[in-house]
């Protein structure tokens, strides 16, 4: 064969080669556009299933109030504990008010007119019911509610009180066009166990032919948007969450973040809605198969404000169906209280996980927090026990800071070789540099010395700020005279400028490197930037590092005479 044919067979192979590769890569993947299809069609299918179900219920919901008529007068029911009063009502046989007895638990009332709390009028105990249930029936917290299946039966049902005693409160539904009863008990948890509340409900079918129900049961919170406000330069927020703690992970989001519902599955260790302090949780109480689910709802005034927000955590139960006379029964332990460390450990089922201590130094959160607990339980003061805590800290970090402060106070003295050499190079900053830097090496001084007691205390203020914006032991615990609240900034702004005066002394006994201008606007600097930061952080914060500072000038000073006497 001639060459030249062989070449042009070989580019003509090459050529076909590459445009079939081109149109390989552009030619559509038709299995992947008939699965796309496949799934866009299934979706919409289920969406306008879901939307025929929704409009159904609907309309058995209307044709069922028609037919009840007049609704019956509500009625209260109340158990009692030296923790708390959980008040229930006949509609829904949900729970209308839960307040508790610790006279530290106090709050501004909510006015339901405007939905803003009164900061101005006299503080009542804290209620962890924050819906309007008067007014909103369905964000009542502890609700039974079948989400699927037995459309006529009523959502907004009228119970009826069956039994009450000291220790228990049964409540019955039965509606005549519906095959179902309904018995719902609320329990008091065991004389051990504080701030525990079991709901038992009972489905039983009373009809001829089998039924298919799927039931869930609801836990509610409710803020308005000026309480989720706040930032480092302003009053801290105090967030409503709905939080879920499923196959050993902890989820947890508020609901300005609650884009989408979420739906945990996997083994679910509880579920409910919380604030930086207290928590509503669910915990499944037998071994019926549930998930949880979150999700918000946002209101809006007829001006287009926002108005706040729900946040709803349900236990969701898998299908159920009841042959006639058979009975299923759902069974949940539920915590309303604070979100004490010890106290939510104590009930198990990984329940002190709903304390928020961040990803890094929870630690150092937890070690905070247990040493916090032991001053306490030897001054009662909280605000003693966080100066002991910082004397102890001061203590153990001592060898540390003490070099540091001994290299800071040999660097004062070096100031006048300083002087000089800045003088000498004042026209080439680079050689400046390494004079100074060759006098610190020679005289054995750290230049960074004095940065370096507070870097060592920064992850302990921020571990510290932690925990007292999540340790309700701290919520409104009394310090002296104006300071009533450690977990809140000093109202009268005064041991944050105390704080920011003593930061500034404090510069002025610990030299730095650099040139002076550079010295000065550090010394200015600091105590205003931490003074800032301070006027509006947990006056228990602001205590600490007053404290801590007042300790650093001591230990300053001391070095500065032993230096004097041994000279």
């Amino acid at each position: 064969m001639d060459w030249k044919v062989f070449t042009v067979i070989i580019v003509g192979l090459g050529i076909f080669f590459l445009v079939y590769q081109c149109q390989k890569e552009d030619r559509p993947d038709y299995d992947q556009l008939q699965a796309q299809k496949r799934a866009e069609l299934a979706e919409e299918h289920t969406r306008k299933k879901e939307t025929a179900a929704k409009q159904q219920k609907k309309v058995k919901q209307e044709q069922a109030r028609a037919a009840r008529g007049e609704r019956p007068v509500p009625q209260d029911v109340a158990l009692e504990t030296d923790e708390f009063t959980a008040v229930f009502t006949t509609r829904g046989a949900a729970l209308k008010q839960f307040t508790l007895k610790n006279p530290q638990y106090l709050e501004p009332p909510r006015n339901w007119t405007t939905a803003l709390r009164d900061e101005e009028a006299e503080y009542t105990p804290v209620d962890l019911v924050t819906t309007d249930v008067a007014k909103f029936e369905r964000n009542a917290p502890l609700r039974f509610t079948i989400y699927e299946g037995l459309d006529g039966l009523l959502e907004d049902a009228d119970f009826q009180l069956v039994e009450q005693s000291e220790q228990l409160v049964v409540f019955r539904y039965a509606q005549p066009d519906v095959p179902v009863v309904i018995t719902k008990k609320f329990e008091l948890g065991k004389s051990n166990a504080p701030y525990q509340l079991w709901m038992t409900t009972q489905v039983t079918n009373t009809g001829p032919t089998k039924i298919a129900f799927r039931a869930a049961v609801n836990q509610v919170g409710y803020q308005h948007g000026t309480e989720a406000e706040g930032g480092i330069f302003s009053k801290q927020p105090n967030l409503l969450q709905g939080i879920c703690r499923h196959n050993e992970e902890v989820y947890r989001e508020s609901w300005q973040e609650i884009e989408k519902p979420f739906s945990g599955v996997g083994a679910i260790s509880f579920a409910g809605v919380e604030t930086n302090y207290f928590l509503n949780a669910m915990i499944p109480g037998d071994q019926t198969p549930v998930t949880c689910f979150i999700n918000a709802t946002r209101y809006w005034t007829p001006t287009g404000q926002s108005a706040g927000a729900t946040a709803v955590a349900q236990l969701r139960y898998a299908e159920v169906e009841l042959n006639p006379g058979q009975s299923k029964v759902f069974k949940i332990k539920n915590y309303l209280g604070p979100k004490r460390f010890t106290l939510l450990r104590s009930v198990g089922h990984s329940l002190e996980e709903a304390v928020d201590f961040g990803d890094y130094l929870w630690p150092i959160c937890r070690v905070l927090l247990s040493l916090l607990l032991f001053f306490q339980s030897l001054v009662v003061n909280w605000g003693v026990a966080i100066i002991l805590l910082t004397v102890m800290v001061k203590i153990v970090l001592m060898p540390l800071t003490h070099q540091s402060f001994k290299s800071a106070d040999r660097m004062k003295a070096l100031k006048p070789q300083v002087d000089v050499i800045n003088e000498k190079y004042k026209d080439n900053p680079q050689e400046k540099q390494k004079a100074v830097m060759g006098l610190y090496k020679q005289n054995k001084v750290n230049p960074l010395g004095g940065c370096l007691p507070m870097l060592l205390q920064m992850p302990i203020w921020i571990a510290l700020y932690q925990t007292l914006r999540t340790s309700p032991e701290l919520y409104r615990a009394e310090f002296f005279g104006w300071i009533t609240d450690l977990s809140s900034a000093d109202p009268y702004f005064v041991t944050p400028i105390v704080m920011g005066a003593l930061m500034f002394l404090q510069q002025r006994f610990t030299p730095m490197a650099g040139d002076a201008a550079q010295a000065k606007m550090m010394m200015y600097f600091m105590p205003v930037m931490f003074t800032a930061m301070m006027l509006f952080l947990p006056s228990g914060l602001t205590l600490y590092i007053l404290v801590n500072t007042v300790l650093s000038i001591i230990h300053q000073l001391l070095i500065r005479r032993l230096r004097q006497k041994t000279a």
